[in-house]
């Protein structure tokens, strides 16, 4: 499941117990006879939030929110022929939000070239170039920069 669907899933699943909480607290305003009654009448509106929920996850995975996440690909030079994607991964996650990481590998005798790209969120991409640029990674000291991208106007 994608990011923006657990959080508006939690969000709902959050307003729900508020409501079946707040509905437990308020029901004595009401004046009612019985202890039972109110259970009831907090059970009922804790299904109620519940369905709401239920139908809100199966509406988003029907039509996705339309949220456009900036993305940045940066260009990572200078890495140790060892490192992996995972580690990378670790690494600039700290940052942002990583979508890909793409290292470079020799065509013929598909070895590490050395360098890579990483996809990330806009401002997790600037706080990546800021805290790792020629900074020690695996013993090299990183070259992160913004990557040249075919298409784009720079």
């Amino acid at each position: 499941m994608s990011r923006n669907i657990l959080k508006t899933l939690s969000f709902s699943f959050g307003i729900a117990f508020t409501l079946a909480a707040l509905s437990y607290a308020v029901y004595p305003v009401l004046e009612t006879e019985s202890l039972q009654t109110r259970k009831g009448f907090t059970s009922l509106i804790w299904i109620e939030a519940m369905l709401a929920t239920l139908f809100m996850a199966v509406a988003l995975r029907i039509c996705p929110l339309s949220v456009s996440i900036r993305r940045q690909t940066l260009f990572v030079g200078n890495l140790a022929f060892k490192a992996s994607e995972t580690e990378l991964r670790k690494l600039f996650g700290q940052h942002g939000e990583v979508f890909s990481i793409r290292l470079m590998l020799d065509k013929v005798t598909r070895k590490p070239r050395g360098y890579g790209f990483v996809e990330m969120d806009e401002s997790g991409a600037k706080k990546a170039i800021a805290a790792l640029n020629e900074q020690e990674f695996m013993g090299r000291p990183l070259r992160v920069s913004t990557a040249n991208e075919p298409g784009r106007n720079n």
